[in-house]
């Protein structure tokens, strides 16, 4: 028997509060969702600002999820997929996503996988993976 870390809903709700107070210094942006989920990619925490469209809110599920079973932020995957001149359909899970805006939370000790957190709804690139950072400093890891 072994036993593991993994995200709990005090640290997930720390990442949410953080990204949405980030989100708010910041009037003009876009609505924005936004997603953490443990290391099986199930969701653990979820918000979304006011506007946020439904593809908006299930793309940062996925962001999160792809980021936690494939161990990699979700724009590394994807730079991994196209690599190998593969594309994410060819991997058989509906639910993962290749796009910025997913990033893995390792646990620092050992480098196990703890969860993911996703967001969406800011501008392709930076945007997302930058307010998802928020949440994972948020961490304290």
């Amino acid at each position: 028997m072994y036993a593991k870390y993994t995200l709990g809903l005090e640290e997930s709700m720390m990442a949410i509060n953080a990204m949405i107070e980030e989100h708010k210094k910041n009037p003009s942006n876009s609505p924005v969702g936004m997603a953490v989920v443990d290391e099986g990619g199930l969701l653990i925490a979820y918000a979304r600002t006011d506007g946020a469209r439904p593809i908006i809110s299930k793309n940062a599920i996925k962001k999160a999820y792809t980021a936690a079973l494939t161990g990699s932020n979700s724009e590394d995957y994807e730079t991994m997929l196209n690599g190998r001149g593969w594309r994410v359909g060819d991997m058989g899970d509906p639910m993962l996503m290749s796009v910025p805006g997913g990033i893995t939370v390792r646990n620092p000790e050992d480098g196990s996988i703890l969860g993911g957190i996703g967001v969406a709804g800011l501008p392709a690139g930076p945007g997302d993976d930058d307010l998802a950072l928020v949440g994972l400093r948020a961490l304290n890891l």
